[in-house]
């Protein structure tokens, strides 16, 4: 039974469907649905994408996904504590191994084994905070301006990172070679000895490597279960709140047996919405004085900073939407982040956090978007080559024949409900097949001849 807040606008839409004097028949519908304004197929999406919320199967895909993260979550427990204790022993056995080799100098081994743990287990959202804190320093706000001033890019934070890690590796060649050179002036027995404990080392090593790729694929395994609610990126000094759909709930590309997998993309666009009413009473239209207070002190108010700096295009309540489609308008984003704010500096570490996603998916987008027109635009130019090839060799033909328009082909037809293809056979629009009948064996086939021709008469003389 729907509720009575839609029954409003689902009288209307039925109006729009089934017009007054209109035979209420299954083809006259999409008929009708094929000439209706976008915005009466948005309304009508809406209203099922909320019915279907509602629905006994969604509730226990919901239910079936917290005891699913439930297990997740207690085997990542489980390796979390294979790692810790591979990691302890990893300490002791390096202790050891400074015990034996006497000749390498200490000052350097608590360093190299600090670097392996920071490649090894520092994750990229401790290297933003520390970039964050960086920057939020006070000791460093010139420094910050000047660096904002001239927009550092993303190629330059990852040519730092390459730097880095080829000073790391050259430092971790440097070692071996100083443990290889000692190594030589060891007595047999020590060096027996020595070689063990690095083949320990070694194993340890792989632990810890083994534990923290299962981590890594049991949080991704929580992210895509986790879909009673969708996650927000973060909201920026206006309030305005971002979004990336694929963030969880789902895999990256969508699912990789849906019928639509091979564009390799699932939504490939970071959604801003509007500010709430109360957030934007509070906060963007403030009552007169504090107007002329912000507007003495920043010559502007906030609204016309909002306007400024948003170039246009804004967003002025929770029922607007804008979207941003194009990678580098991921960068300026990310740029025009303030990290000394509290909502900016976490939304600016969820985009970088995320960006490399984002910014791939946006690409298969465009060249999923792409592809049509560009197939359109040869399959034209070949059409018009071949109609003047046929006019420069038929010229006989006296007859004119029109031909038969062409069905434009939407690409959002191309999805298909797979799912209830395997499960019902057939798609909820349509009607449910007739059963087949049984094939009748041959004897069945013998029992039912006589009986439908009947017992034939014999005339005796």
């Amino acid at each position: 039974m729907l509720n009575e807040r839609k029954e409003r606008a689902c009288e209307e839409l039925l109006l729009q469907l089934v017009p007054p004097n209109t035979t209420p028949t299954q083809d006259a519908v999409q008929q009708t649905y094929a000439r209706l304004s976008i915005n009466y197929r948005v309304q009508a999406l809406q209203i099922l994408c909320m019915l279907t919320m509602e629905t006994q199967a969604v509730r226990g895909y919901m239910e079936d996904c917290s005891e699913i993260m439930t297990k997740y979550r207690k085997d990542r427990i489980e390796w979390q504590r294979q790692r810790k204790q591979a990691m302890e022993d990893l300490r002791q056995l390096n202790e050891e191994r400074r015990a034996v080799m006497p000749d390498s100098s200490p000052a350097e081994e608590p360093n190299h084994y600090v670097k392996k743990e920071d490649v090894k287990m520092i994750e990229v959202e401790s290297q933003i905070e520390k970039e964050a804190d960086v920057e939020g320093s006070d000791d460093n706000i010139k420094s910050q301006k000047k660096r904002r001033g001239r927009g550092q890019s993303d190629k330059q934070r990852k040519r730092d990172e390459e730097r880095e890690r080829k000073f790391r590796e050259k430092e971790k060649g440097r070692e071996r070679a100083k443990e290889q050179k000692a190594s030589t002036k060891m007595p047999p027995q020590q060096l027996k000895q020595y070689n063990k404990m690095l083949k320990d080392i070694q194993k340890k090593e792989d632990i810890i490597k083994v534990c923290e790729i299962e981590i890594a694929v049991i949080e991704n395994d929580l992210r895509e279960a986790d879909c009673p609610r969708t996650r927000v990126l973060g909201k920026d000094r206006f309030w305005n709140r971002y979004y990336w759909f694929e963030r969880n709930g789902m895999p990256y590309a969508g699912l990789p047996d849906s019928s639509t997998a091979a564009a390799d993309y699932a939504n490939g666009c970071i959604w801003v919405q509007g500010p709430d009413e109360l957030e934007r009473e509070g906060y963007i239209d403030v009552p007169g004085e504090l107007q002329d207070e912000y507007k003495a002190k920043f010559n502007m108010t906030i609204p016309e900073r909002k306007a400024a700096e948003e170039g246009g295009m804004s967003v002025f309540n929770a029922w607007q939407w804008g979207y941003i489609c194009e990678p580098d308008d991921v960068d300026q984003l990310i740029w025009w982040l303030d990290p000394r704010g509290l909502n900016e500096l976490k939304l600016r570490k969820e985009l970088l956090n995320y960006k490399d996603k984002i910014t791939v998916h946006m690409e298969n987008r465009k060249k999923y978007l792409t592809a049509p027109t560009a197939a359109g635009a040869a399959a034209a130019d070949a059409k018009d080559k071949d109609k003047k090839d046929d006019a420069a060799s038929k010229r006989t033909s006296s007859r004119i024949r029109d031909k038969s328009p062409e069905v434009p082909s939407y690409r959002c037809l191309q999805w298909q409900n797979t799912t209830a293809i395997e499960e019902i056979g057939h798609l909820h629009v349509e009607h449910t097949p007739p059963p087949r009948a049984k094939k009748q064996t041959k004897k069945r086939e013998a029992m039912s001849e006589p009986a439908g021709r009947g017992v034939a008469k014999v005339r005796r003389r």
